[in-house]
């Protein structure tokens, strides 16, 4: 039995191990010198794995190894190790650079001895594909005894390897080397085909990850498969493993179960296997026979051709508007100064009809919105079904064409089941290997995972050598996901060589990939498409081989030259590039901007020792078939570079380079709230290329980037177990998406440190055509604005933690987002029903809040949404919007009418929109619902969509630059046209007298709050979800009357009512709380209230910025309407600045009106902290000290506030003053009045003065500002050499301290 628990090391584990350096009674070998130097140096060498072993008996740590793909030998280089073993040794045993790693430390206890054995064994079982560990004894040298070495232990495992010029009588004090190898220390296994009499115990095997099967086929369905006597029998192949125990008696631990019964038209048909030779053998030149296969593919649409104004030109020159006549437009082309043309019935009609003049002079218009721009909400205009016909060609054999000529010809084989024990988990490695040596003519295995069935963990254990296959529009329903294999990524070795003027073709193709002969390939119809839906790909592969040109020739030429450029090739490591097979390459060059990234990401300040040791990668190809290697890669990468920290940024607009392993890389998550204002206008100046190669340096500051980071660490995934659904996405869906994507990262970085975590999502998101590829649009420029960034176009209203989501993440390579409406849910077999295909879930998510939504009691539900009438919910809704008002200045620019209808700041920021993008004053009409400000929730709840007051501010800049408005107008109905979904006019009804107002309009903007849509409603209702009027009936743990449903959003109502506030709450904690409720990342110290403030902006008119920040109310039952809370405000330089103090004198609201063009996301730090914490708040207002709360709240002293760890601060100084409060003030003889704020203080002011300045010394890297500490003012009586010997290498290698260090003054509460 396995006396030991071996698993990595962490940093945690960094006390244990220099304490058990330190220790007496231990074995080591490797050099121990630099492990003396403290805990903190223990991890700063690069190595490949650091293995701690722990006692099961005890738990105490009792060893501790570490590894390396090349030895730890100082004047030799890394990447020579090789030729230094083949030179100084007689090896007999094959060593590449890839099979072998270096045992370059380990220490143990002399009483554990064994665990040598259990460490070598896990890293053997990690490592795959390493043969061989080697330790290095150096020649011993005269030393103390406490540095000498023991290879005893390891020389019972291992074989001694001598230098040639050893000789035992004249030079025996020379190196040497243990090698242990992996075929003798691992117990044999056996694998053999099986039998009848191993039915029971497969079966027992396969009950514990798939019980179903015993259910479904019996319990002697092996025997069954393996007695088969029929003409199929011989494609299945079932095949067990077996390992002898310590008994020396046979064990199965490993059921297989491959055939060769394939359906390969069918793979053609259905999935994109023209990568993989259509899973048949190569011609090679042989006779072969052909057959015409039509399937159909799906061309995603490029992003320069969905929303730019070339793209919109382009989509009205396909209609009936320029020219080129649509076979279903139901129009014809004339003259319209002879006639009109009805677009409804195609009829031809006279101009001089009067009672329908209103609607010929808006035709034109019409046709623009119905035809051409709501085309953007359609499937269709994203994705396209497209009929191609592929020439499957396959060798011909001894058969005629048909299925006997074609199972003749395939190349692969299907692995239909793979069951191991759990303790044979890690070596399942062996088994791929095993499977593909049981059909030696046979290139591909493929593995099929049902769509409605959850993989078991066997499956999910060796997908990691698997690469998924596309699927293709098929009429076949629930289709399986395939995923495969190539027997090359199983044997071959993967290794780098350095570019050589040989290779540069070869990089070209590497780059230009399929593309470069694929519009030859294709018909003219197809090719034309093809070109539209790659024309970005294009454009950017052009770009990327210039510049890829321009770095080999600067690599070639200049021998000094910053880049590095490597080709990756498959074959036999130990031979020449030329006898090797390329797969791929990769350029990089040394990373300068690491310290630039801390203002917009998460990222630890601690591995400073990797200062110089990190490199970029500009651009990486490799054979999707080979993803796979990407830890390999990386790992000879560090040994030939000497960079062992590789970072990749792809930025949001510009130029983006290729990196094909990208997804194998940790991305930074960006910090959830930033520490400053974040300003966004475009500097006039351009910014200038650092190098002559013209590469552009991001400006780290203000660019939107996503940075992609490999450490070199072992890989750890993290998902969720089961499969999720969500409809909607809102901002709740994206806070919500981002915190399942980074459940691996913490503020102590702890997971970051010490694995390359990976996020792998079975999550799938509905939501409607177009939504999510407006989000991610990078190309539209508006031609109004200098500044994108500031353009209601590009606007978003959120916190910077929702707007990164969109800007400097992208979901879309973790999460599968699905266009289209839903139609229906079963909740009996737990699918959504969308257009074209059913969704399954274990669990479904309901996060499709919108935020407008225009209804009357009054008026029937429509099925379709009038062409005019605009809802901004979404950023495509505003790029809709924009062009609709573009095309009403430029077919009616004197005689359009826009009306608007809202109460809220959304409002005004559409119509300071209208009003920047040349719409006139004079034909907007401006309508304000009456909000009902008595009912209970307007009271209690606190919302930062309105502000009365300055809304009033507003409604007298508008009235002054001439806008019509009309308060407390109701809507009540909208007419159509007779024929056409085209509203006409728009009633509405005014609140106190009842009276009705009539509007014409060519445009109705509503932003009305909805929250629920009509639509919405009909299949929630027809899946009996309980509902209330508009709002979805949940429990406290948000599930709806389905325990597997649930709903989030500002939509929902709480049965039992709560007694705090879950509407308008921050979508960061809202996340969270599901993310609990779900099991997922389940919260320590957990509660249903909501204490995060929620964050909003908008534009104003007069290009006015608004930031409110508002707390949710924690107790709504103690909250009165008559209690009003204090305000304070100030105003100086057009920036006005509103905070509001509840009657516990805590912040609870802060408004910024201003305009500076910046992002105030930092203010959030300070909503919900008591004015005493603000260094006296309230106090130093009064003394009129305050001019500007945005000031005040960039002063020196709010860093400690904004501190992630200050909340730590103040949860020690609760623990500790608490008990001590609560005894004082408990006290029997205490005298009412005894014991004051002031004897409290000065009790434990001492403690709190001592607590501050720790904190302050730990984290004094951290500050911008250089606070005074008591040490400093000692130093500024020393002289200026005593200064400068005292200092510490941390403060020597700061070049930021240039300014004086600054008094802070705060008051610690709790």
């Amino acid at each position: 039995m396995n006396e030991f628990d071996v698993r990595l090391a962490e940093v945690a584990d960094q006390d244990g191990i220099n304490k058990l350096i330190r220790s007496p009674g231990v074995k080591w070998f490797g050099n121990i010198r630099p492990k003396f130097r403290g805990k903190d140096s223990l991890f700063q060498a690069y190595q490949t794995y650091r293995m701690v072993a722990l006692s099961r008996q005890s738990s105490a740590l009792v060893a501790y190894a570490e590894l390396r793909n090349y030895p730890s030998i100082a004047a030799l280089p890394t990447d020579c190790w090789l030729e230094w073993l083949s030179v100084r040794y007689c090896l007999t045993l094959s060593i590449s650079w890839l099979n072998a790693l270096f045992f370059n430390f380990c220490i143990y206890k002399n009483e554990y001895s064994m665990v040598l054995v259990e460490i070598i064994k896990e890293v053997f079982y990690r490592e795959s594909r390493v043969c061989y560990l080697i330790a290095v004894r150096t020649p011993f040298v005269r030393q103390p005894s406490h540095f000498i070495e023991s290879f005893d232990d390891l020389e019972k495992l291992s074989e001694v390897f001598y230098p040639k010029e050893f000789s035992s009588e004249k030079n025996s004090n020379t190196q040497a080397l243990y090698i242990v190898d992996r075929a003798v220390l691992l117990p044999k296994m056996t694998y053999r085909k099986a039998l009848a009499e191993d039915n029971d115990d497969i079966i027992a095997l396969q009950e514990i990850e798939m019980p179903e099967l015993r259910e479904e086929l019996g319990d002697y369905y092996i025997a069954e498969e393996v007695m088969r006597q029929d003409s199929e029998a011989e494609k299945s192949f079932l095949v067990v493993a077996e390992t002898s125990n310590q008994c020396e008696e046979t064990e199965m631990v490993l059921f297989l179960w491959m055939t060769t019964d394939i359906d390969i038209l069918f793979y053609v048909r259905n999935y994109e296997v023209e990568a993989f030779g259509n899973l048949v053998k190569p011609v090679d030149g042989k006779s072969f026979h052909y057959e015409t296969i039509p399937v159909s593919s799906v061309q995603r649409r490029a992003e320069a051709s969905m929303f730019t104004t070339d793209a919109l030109d382009d989509l009205d020159a396909m209609t009936i508007l320029g020219g080129l006549q649509r076979v279903d437009s139901g129009m014809s082309v004339a003259s319209l100064g002879k006639m009109k043309v009805s677009s409804i019935a195609g009829t031809i009609v006279d101009t001089h009809v009067s009672g329908d003049n209103k609607f010929y002079m808006r035709e034109r218009l019409y046709s623009k919105f119905k035809y051409i721009l709501e085309k953007l909400h359609s499937t269709g205009y994203y994705l396209r079904n497209e009929e191609n016909v592929i020439n499957f060609i396959y060798p011909a054999g001894k058969d005629i064409a048909g299925s006997a000529a074609r199972n003749a010809a395939s190349n692969v084989f299907l692995l239909k089941s793979i069951v191991a024990r759990q303790d044979f988990t890690p070596r399942l490695f062996n088994a791929i290997v095993a499977m593909f040596c049981a059909y030696p003519d046979r290139d591909y295995c493929i593995m099929l995972i049902a769509a409605n069935k959850k993989a078991n963990r066997s499956y999910v254990e060796v997908l990691q050598y698997f690469m998924p296959v596309v699927s293709r529009p098929s009429s076949v329903c629930n289709l399986a996901e395939v995923y495969i294999t190539h027997r090359s990524t199983i044997f071959g070795e993967i290794s780098l060589y350095k570019l050589q003027k040989e290779d540069v073709s070869v990089v070209h193709t590497l780059a230009l990939g399929k593309l470069s002969n694929e519009a030859i390939s294709r018909d003219s119809t197809a090719s034309s498409f093809s070109y539209c839906s790659k024309i970005n790909e294009r454009a950017e592969l052009e770009h990327e081989t210039h510049v890829l040109d321009a770095i080999m020739k600067d690599v070639l030429e200049n021998e000094f030259s910053e880049f590095a450029v490597f080709t990756i090739r498959c074959g036999n490591s130990t031979k020449s590039a030329k006898e090797n097979t390329s797969i791929g390459f990769v350029v990089l060059r040394q990373f300068h901007s690491h310290g630039q990234l801390f203002d917009h990401y998460h990222l630890p300040k601690h591995d400073t020792h990797l200062q110089r040791l990190r490199a970029e990668i500009i651009s990486l190809r490799l054979h999707p078939l080979f993803v796979v290697s990407a830890d390999l890669i990386f790992r000879d990468l560090a040994r030939k570079t000497n960079f062992y920290d590789f970072f990749f940024i792809s930025p949001f607009e510009g130029h983006r380079y290729t990196n094909d392993l990208k997804k194998m890389m940790m991305v930074v998550e960006p910090k959830t709230i930033k520490k400053a204002p974040v300003f966004f206008r475009v500097p006039n100046e351009q910014k200038k290329p650092r190098n002559k190669l013209n590469l552009p340096s991001p400006n780290y500051s203000k660019d939107y980037l996503i940075i992609y980071r490999h450490k070199l660490n072992p890989v750890k995934w993290f998902t969720n177990s089961k499969k999720l659904v969500i409809i909607g996405f809102s901002a709740v869906t994206k806070a919500f998406l981002r915190q399942l994507v980074f459940q691996w990262n913490s503020r102590d970085h702890k997971n970051s440190d010490n694995f390359t975590c990976l996020s792998w999502l079975q999550v799938t998101v509905i939501c409607r055509a177009g939504v999510v590829e407006a989000d991610y649009d990078s190309l539209f420029k508006c031609p109004y604005c200098t500044s994108t960034l500031g353009c209601y176009l590009s606007y978003q209203n959120e916190s910077c933690f929702v707007r990164d989501c969109c800007v400097r993440l992208d979901f879309r390579y973790w999460v599968h987002f699905v266009p289209g409406k839903v139609e229906m849910i079963n909740r009996e077999q737990k699918f959504v029903k969308i257009e074209s295909c059913e969704i399954h879930y274990d669990t479904l998510l309901l996060m499709c809040e919108r935020k407008f939504v225009l209804r009357s009691p009054d008026m029937p539900v429509h099925t379709e949404r009038p062409c005019n009438l605009v809802e901004v919910n979404f950023r495509l809704n505003k790029l809709l919007l924009f062009y609709k008002v573009r095309a009403l200045l430029e077919d009616m620019p004197r005689t359009y009418l826009i009306l608007v209808y809202g109460s809220n700041l959304s409002t005004y920021e559409g119509i300071a929109f209208l009003i920047s993008h040349g719409v006139d004053c004079s034909r907007m009409v401006f309508v304000q619902p009456h909000r009902y400000t008595c009912k209970d929730p307007d009271i209690k709840e606190k919302s930062p969509y309105w502000d009365q007051n300055l809304q009033l501010i507003l409604d007298d800049i508008l009235a002054d630059k001439g806008l019509l408005i009309y308060i407390d107008y109701n809507f009540h109905h909208y007419n159509l046209h007779k024929s056409s979904d085209f509203i006409m006019e728009v009633n509405f009804e005014h609140y106190s007298s009842r009276k009705q107002a009539t509007f014409e309009c060519d445009l109705f903007i509503s932003f009305e709050e909805g929250y629920l849509h009509e639509r919405h409603k009909r299949w929630l209702n027809s899946a009996n979800i309980e509902i209330d009027g508009n709002e979805i009936l949940v429990n406290q743990r948000y599930q709806t009357n389905d325990p597997d449903i649930y709903a989030v959003g500002n939509f929902i109502k709480m049965q039992p009512k709560p007694n705090y506030q879950y509407r308008f709450v921050s979508e960061r904690e809202m996340a969270r709380k599901i993310l609990h409720y779900l099991d997922i990342v389940p919260v320590k110290d957990f509660e249903d209230r909501f204490s995060e403030p929620l964050f909003f902006q908008a534009t104003l008119p007069l290009r006015y910025f608004i930031t409110k920040i508002t707390l949710p109310r924690r107790f709504l039952s103690s909250h009165l309407p008559f209690m009003d809370k204090c305000n304070l405000t100030t105003y100086k330089k057009n920036t006005f600045c509103r905070v509001g103090l509840s009657r516990h004198m805590v912040v609870d609201e802060i408004v910024v009106v201003t305009k500076m063009e910046c992002h105030l996301d930092f203010l959030q730090h300070f909503c919900g902290k008591h004015e005493l914490l603000l260094n006296n708040l309230r106090s130093r207002y009064k003394a009129q000290t305050i001019h500007s709360f945005l000031k005040y709240f960039q002063e020196p002293w709010t860093e400690l506030i904004m501190h992630e760890n200050f909340k730590d601060l103040q949860a020690e100084n609760k623990e500790l003053l608490s008990p001590m409060a609560i005894t004082a003030l408990t006290r029997a003889d205490r005298v009412l009045g005894s014991v004051t704020d002031m004897d409290f203080s000065t009790l434990n002011r001492r403690y709190l003065e001592l607590k501050l300045l720790a904190f302050l010394k730990d984290h004094r890297r951290d500050f911008r500002h250089k606070f005074a500490l008591p040490e400093d003012f000692l130093k500024a009586d020393q002289h200026e050499w005593e200064r400068y010997m005292n200092r510490t290498p941390d403060e020597t290698s700061e070049e930021s301290d240039s300014y004086a260090p600054t008094q802070i003054q705060v008051q610690l509460i709790f």
